[in-house]
């Protein structure tokens, strides 16, 4: 793209009318275990909060690829068809079993969502000014936009410099993740991203402290990382995600130490969670990371159905002890 049509882009993004958003009705089929034999705790750090799948009759709704939250039980979620859902989770006794109040826009305000422009793939909002907020997408040279989150909805996007090769974020498996690190981190402040996976024939999955500069992830047993979040401490936890045609989905959450992560580092750490087909899982993409009343880290799990009758639509949660 030359510079004078991503100046007009960037332009359209900005000053583009909205249409309103559209309440959408959603029927949530809550688990009663994350286990499919009553495995209830997944982990020793881990306790299940609940979770269950999610369907519309709007077409429109599906792909979901990113997550966060805009206060303690409203989220916002991207799909990588250029739409953007915001919705209130809902609990019964302490357990997540479904969202109302669930509209759609389209996350753009060109509305297009043909995969060249409208692939977004993770979101994430400041934790200091929820007012704020970044989102990364593939196949674009401008794969980093900030936005002001103005009366629920992002507005005014603006491009951030990430410092990666023009090729990788070009790429249909370019950027898959963003996260603002917290003060706690040696990277405070400032935004970090990550690839899906180690680009060509490397061997560890490429980051970037965006505009700064970059750092690895050792990659393990060829899981991809679908998503990142700082946890308050600063450690960075990733859900990491992998299909093979004789064994199905499997999706893993690794914690790397968060004195670890910085500009040239090589970083990997512990595995929390390894689940596979024996677990309420599907194509799990997004993350978020929360504080509940109690003080407990809280990670919320998103996963992307590509629009497919044969993948479900699957919202997870648990806690994280700890930390």
């Amino acid at each position: 793209m030359s510079r004078a049509a991503l100046v007009a882009t960037l332009a359209a993004l900005s000053a583009a009318p909205f249409a309103a958003a559209e309440p959408i009705s959603v029927t949530a089929t809550p688990f009663e275990s994350f286990g499919l034999a009553e495995v209830d705790e997944p982990n020793a750090a881990l306790t299940f909060l609940g979770g269950f799948a999610v369907t519309s009759t709007d077409k429109r709704f599906g792909g979901l690829s990113g997550i966060d939250a805009i206060d303690a039980d409203t989220f916002a979620i991207i799909s990588d068809a250029g739409y953007f859902v915001r919705t209130r989770l809902v609990y019964e006794d302490g357990r997540l079993v479904g969202l109302a109040d669930t509209d759609l826009e389209s996350l753009f305000p060109d509305g297009k969502t043909e995969k060249e422009v409208g692939d977004a793939e993770d979101i994430a909002l400041d934790p200091n000014d929820r007012a704020h907020g970044v989102i990364v997408r593939e196949r674009q040279a401008n794969a980093m936009l900030t936005f002001d989150l103005e009366n629920g909805r992002p507005v005014n996007f603006k491009p951030k410099r990430v410092g990666a090769p023009d090729d990788i974020l070009r790429s249909n498996k370019g950027l898959e993740s963003v996260a603002y690190a917290p003060a706690s981190s040696p990277v405070a402040g400032q935004i970090v991203t990550i690839a899906e996976r180690p680009h060509h024939s490397a061997k560890d999955i490429p980051a970037w402290v965006a505009g700064v500069g970059g750092f690895h992830i050792v990659r393990r047993d060829d899981f991809d990382v679908s998503s990142a979040r700082f946890l308050p401490n600063g450690d960075l936890m990733l859900l990491e995600r992998r299909f093979s045609p004789v064994m199905g989905l499997a999706m893993r959450l690794r914690l790397i130490p968060g004195d670890t992560v910085k500009v040239g580092a090589l970083v990997d750490g512990d595995i929390l969670l390894d689940a596979g087909m024996a677990s309420q899982i599907d194509n799990m993409e997004g993350l978020a990371v929360s504080e509940d009343a109690d003080g407990r880290v809280v990670m919320t799990l998103v996963s992307d159905d590509n629009y497919n009758v044969l993948q479900r639509t699957v919202v997870l949660q648990f806690a994280l002890y700890g930390d």
